[in-house]
């Protein structure tokens, strides 16, 4: 699989929800987010402090990854990133505790999905926890299906799931 195929910059997704490429001044919105349990306990276990934001969520680790921030008519309300490997690609998202509920996640997996697809991001994955179920319903409403047995990521029971356009 060739790896480093191009990626959008900016996504618009359905009910005014789009994707832009994250940057510096994004930092310390999205370490904010991650002080709240509701996000890093699914999110790394902990907090994540702006030093580490701008390291490795602006865009420093693009083409292998690339960072971006979910919006939606009110603003940024969440984090998503595209990784590339050489078996597969995927998405990792967080939607702000504020945020969580209103299908800003499935709008915005979808939307990414399709464009990532498009520009040969594939198979495109994602791995929410297996316990996850709130997760793992918004990522079927985004048009990802179960790709079979849970299995383990970095000692966590997850689903894999890969998107059917």
């Amino acid at each position: 699989m060739d790896q480093h195929r191009p990626f959008p910059h900016a996504v618009e997704a359905a009910a005014g929800v789009r994707l832009r490429l994250a940057q510096d001044d994004d930092a310390e919105t999205i370490a904010g987010w991650t002080q709240a349990p509701e996000v890093h306990r699914r999110w790394g276990g902990r907090a994540i402090d702006v030093d580490e934001v701008r390291a490795s969520y602006t865009g420093r680790r693009s083409p292998q990854v690339v960072a971006y921030v979910v919006c939606d008519r009110g603003g940024p309300v969440g984090y998503a990133q595209a990784w590339q490997r050489s078996d597969r690609c995927g998405i990792d998202m967080f939607i702000a505790a504020h945020a969580q509920g209103r299908g800003v996640g499935s709008a915005a997996g979808r939307a990414l999905a399709e464009e990532l697809t498009a520009a040969g991001w594939v198979p495109l994955t994602v791995d929410p926890a297996l316990d996850n179920t709130r997760a793992i319903d918004a990522w079927r409403a985004a048009g990802f299906v179960e790709t079979g047995d849970p299995a383990y990521d970095g000692g966590e029971l997850v689903q894999l799931m890969t998107f059917v356009p």
